[in-house]
């Protein structure tokens, strides 16, 4: 009967010592548990947040302020040519505008360019080439094309022998007579100069019709006048102009169907409203299409 009291005792005594270990782990466990959470909190700023600010368009300059405000920082990791623009203006910005940040997050900002972008021309990529592919050249290459010249001769009509910038010549034909060879070194222009071209009416070429460019909006009139191989001449307006390439054309000179050598600058008139003369032009082409409705 003792040994049966002394089993029993000894069997209470070493579950009481199991539960006291599993409580102390237990405890032991949430206590681990509410440091490690309050370790993430306090690291990663758990629910505080920055919002991103808007930073396109603004100035870097500017930009550092509002960052440093935030306790944010800022990474340039490109820049774009400025255009017509100033330099060291944000374009694009990573995160956008409004994310919700931790503090110190980078943000990287894409700029303008503080030195003006240029575009290497080469000879061999406009002296001889065709007017259509030296203009698809230029624009490729964010140039604009001004002023087309004609000049008697040659057997290939509309093959560019000049080009110009600024009046002054980039690349002039090499007379292969005498010996001149063309030159290999690229020339430097701005992005988005006008390049000037000298091309060739080509043997037996005859003068040409001035187009019919009434009540036509500038937009197309202008690709009207550069395929028909004539120039834009001086623009003119009446009353306010909000947007020239949806400005109605009222007036020109030559007048359609008139007879004029390639290269020939043609004057415009503008008006931005749609001209009242060209409305009873315009309801008469459309008769036929009424009476087929």
């Amino acid at each position: 009967m003792q040994k049966i009291k002394v089993f029993f005792k000894d069997l209470w005594f070493i579950k009481k010592s199991i539960l006291i270990n599993l409580g102390g782990i237990t405890l032991l466990s949430i206590v681990l548990v509410k440091l490690l959470m309050w370790s993430l909190n306090y690291y990663t700023l758990h629910n505080e947040s920055i919002e991103t600010p808007d930073l396109v368009n603004l100035k870097v300059e500017e930009a550092i302020k509002l960052l440093e405000a935030r306790k944010l920082n800022y990474i340039v990791v490109d820049s774009i040519c400025r255009g017509k623009g100033l330099g060291g203006v944000i374009k694009h910005q990573n995160p956008r505008p409004t994310k919700q940040v931790k503090e110190s997050r980078k943000i990287y900002l894409t700029i303008t360019s503080y030195a003006e972008c240029t575009v290497n021309l080469y000879y061999d990529r406009l002296i001889g080439r065709d007017r259509s592919y030296v203009v698809r050249y230029l624009e490729r290459s964010n140039l604009k094309v001004g002023k087309l010249t004609y000049k008697n001769g040659g057997k290939a009509k509309n093959t560019v022998v000049e080009a110009f910038c600024n009046g002054a010549p980039l690349f002039i034909e090499a007379n292969a007579r005498s010996g001149e060879k063309p030159p290999t070194e690229p020339k430097k222009v701005k992005q988005n100069a006008v390049i000037d071209l000298v091309l060739l009416k080509g043997e037996g070429a005859n003068p040409k019709f001035i187009p019919d460019l009434m009540c036509d909006n500038y937009d197309a009139a202008e690709f009207t006048i550069k395929t028909s191989q004539f120039n834009l001449g001086t623009i003119n307006t009446s009353g306010p102009i909000t947007d020239t390439l949806s400005a109605w054309i009222y007036n020109q000179n030559p007048a359609p169907g008139e007879i004029a050598s390639m290269g020939r600058g043609i004057d415009l008139w503008l008006v931005q409203e749609f001209p009242e003369a060209c409305k009873e032009t315009d309801e008469i082409k459309n008769i036929p299409e009424k009476i087929q409705q």
